[in-house]
């Protein structure tokens, strides 16, 4: 979870950053080097921005920062620290929202008796899932269960209107092809309801705080006679994202008038005249129109660019720190292959990460690292946890009693519960333990997404990947005498999973510090709530195809890394057995 930043990578404000202008100051940072960009000086540009599209004119930016939620300095609010927090009975309510934690979440029986000690639980999304109704799965009593559970059905993509945005940052706009089904709504419009009636409870009974829901600028739609927002038009939150000038204006030599979209970010200001949802969207729905609906097929570039399809922040950027792609005169390192380069005076190809020209130009001229504040690319840097060179550490969770290539047998800093008390296996780990001595990964493939809420219930994808899996080797089969197609269990010490054997020469056992390490998989994406083992009630859904198996995280351990927290889902140990 990235609780940690705000749109545009902006921080999330601490406790201890008591006014705005400490906020800024903490973030923004300073340069020696005469030739570094240090974009992020920007900072106060951006943050400003984004007060104002959250807050507008009315509200003094001060005050709006005062509005923000504040995480407490040094507290973790990533995703298996508050599932520990909850199963601790340390949240009253959870938004499930488009997701599925009782499936998706490392250790996930631990997140299923975390579940059931909240007081209610919303769950939005395509499908039941394993997540609502988790109050009736395996190794539940509803008796014993107090949450209560709403679910709320949403919009496929295919049911409404926007945009998406992929790993290499395009940003695409996706057209409405039909009505969603019954009383399924977009998740905008569902956010739009939920809100109104939040502010509504507020302005008539105020409560502790009430100033950041009643002050809150919500202009993301058309809107009836009491001047509520009737749905949301995700047209009107493109245009929010990108920006307004909330004033007339002039910025560098140019004039702008209030309510013109900003072209892109630089024309941002620090005063507060300004809103911009996402500054890295700055540009994306501009006096041009809404960019990510572009659809150009043309690519001089012969590398893949197509500037002229959809939009990709920033600017229509395609490849980042693309100056560091030349040399000091603007001459391509790969010439076959021209990313961007210098020629007429002027940067051709790619859009240029500032327009300086070469670094022959001296002191006119910066650094590519532009995000860097010394202006350079990094071998290696500050920030990290465990410090800032290479190092090997053992799973925590090993077939090994050491780590045979350094003194220190697992990372100083990962986080790890198996040390609290009175949890029993809840937090349980298993490392050189006769009991689990093979080696479990966990993958994906291509037949299902994510848990499989929205595969699994597709009858054509559910007949071609039907069963939860266990991928062996050969050798591994034979010593457990075990078949291709047998039905296995695969237990780890903190629970287990039925699985339909593959063999396969894909896996082979590994020579390790003398001994032989067999190795399994697991796939990722099954679950009970399809599966023909579960009772159906008269208003239960029931697949076209059923599948078999629950999720492979009932046996992955809930252990963080040091860094991202992202757990430690790709190498644990397990025993595999014979279903008898």
């Amino acid at each position: 979870l990235l609780y940690h930043i705000l749109p545009g990578y902006l921080k999330m404000p601490r406790a201890s950053q008591a006014d705005f202008d400490h906020y800024n100051k903490k973030y923004t940072p300073k340069t020696v080097e005469p030739q570094s960009a240090n974009w992020w000086s920007n900072y106060p540009r951006y943050s400003a921005s984004l007060l104002r599209e959250f807050y507008g004119r009315e509200v003094p930016l001060e005050e709006a920062y005062r509005f923000l939620p504040k995480i407490d300095d040094g507290e973790n609010y990533s995703w298996l620290t508050i599932f520990d927090r909850m199963c601790r009975g340390g949240f009253k309510g959870l938004f499930a929202w488009g997701q599925n934690p009782a499936c998706s979440g490392a250790n996930a029986n631990k997140t299923r008796i975390a579940l059931a000690r909240l007081d209610w639980l919303v769950n939005v999304n395509l499908f039941d899932n394993e997540t609502g109704s988790f109050w009736k799965g395996p190794g539940m009593d509803p008796g014993k269960i107090k949450t209560e559970v709403f679910m709320l059905p949403c919009a496929a993509s295919f049911e409404k209107e926007g945009s998406i945005t992929n790993s290499g940052r395009w940003m695409q706009w996706r057209y409405k092809a039909v009505d969603p089904p019954g009383e399924a709504k977009p998740d905008s419009d569902i956010i739009n309801m939920l809100y109104a009636r939040v502010r509504h409870l507020y302005e008539k009974e105020k409560g502790a705080f009430p100033d950041p829901i009643i002050k809150l600028r919500w202009e993301y739609g058309p809107k009836d006679g009491n001047g509520r927002v009737i749905h949301i038009d995700s047209h009107m939150v493109a245009k929010e994202i990108n920006g307004y000038f909330l004033e007339d204006k002039t910025v560098r030599g140019k004039k702008f008038r209030k309510g013109e979209l900003v072209p892109d970010f630089t024309y941002l200001c620090d005063d507060g005249s300004t809103s911009s949802g996402n500054w890295l969207y700055c540009n994306s729905y501009n006096g041009h129109g809404n960019m990510a609906a572009r659809r150009g097929r043309h690519d001089p570039s012969g590398l893949g660019l197509y500037q002229g399809w959809a939009w990709c922040w920033p600017l229509n950027r395609r490849i980042l720190y693309n100056r560091a792609s030349v040399d000091i005169h603007g001459r391509p390192w790969a010439p076959s292959k021209p990313v961007i380069r210098w020629a007429g005076g002027k940067w051709k190809g790619d859009v240029p990460d500032g327009g300086w020209p070469p670094l022959s130009a001296g002191r006119d001229s910066r650094l590519p690292f532009i995000m860097q504040s010394e202006g350079m690319g990094r071998i290696f840097g500050p920030g990290l946890s465990d410090g800032p060179f290479p190092e090997h550490y053992e799973p925590l969770e090993s077939p090994l009693e050491r780590n045979i290539l350094s003194p220190q047998f697992v990372s100083p800093v990962i986080k790890r519960w198996d040390f609290q008390t009175g949890t029993g296996t809840l937090n349980a780990r298993a490392t050189s333990d006769p009991r689990y001595p093979i080696v479990c990964t966990t993958y994906r493939v291509t037949e299902h997404w994510q848990t499989g809420v929205m595969t699994r219930w597709q009858p054509w994808l559910a007949e071609l990947e039907p069963a939860m899996f266990v991928e062996m080797g050969r050798e591994l089969a034979e010593i457990k005498k075990i078949r291709n197609g047998d039905k296995v269990i695969v237990r780890s010490v903190r629970g287990a999973v039925e699985a339909v054997a593959l063999v396969t020469v894909r896996l082979r056992p590994l020579a390790v510090d003398g001994r032989l390490v067999h190795q399994v998989g697991i796939p990722y994406h099954y679950g009970w709530a399809t599966t023909a083992d579960r009772e159906y009630g008269p208003g239960d859904r029931k697949p076209e195809v059923l599948t078999f198996g629950d999720s492979a995280n009932l046996v992955t351990p809930n252990i963080g890394d040091g860094n991202t927290m992202i757990p430690e889902t790709k190498a644990f140990m397990v025993d595999v057995i014979k279903k008898a």
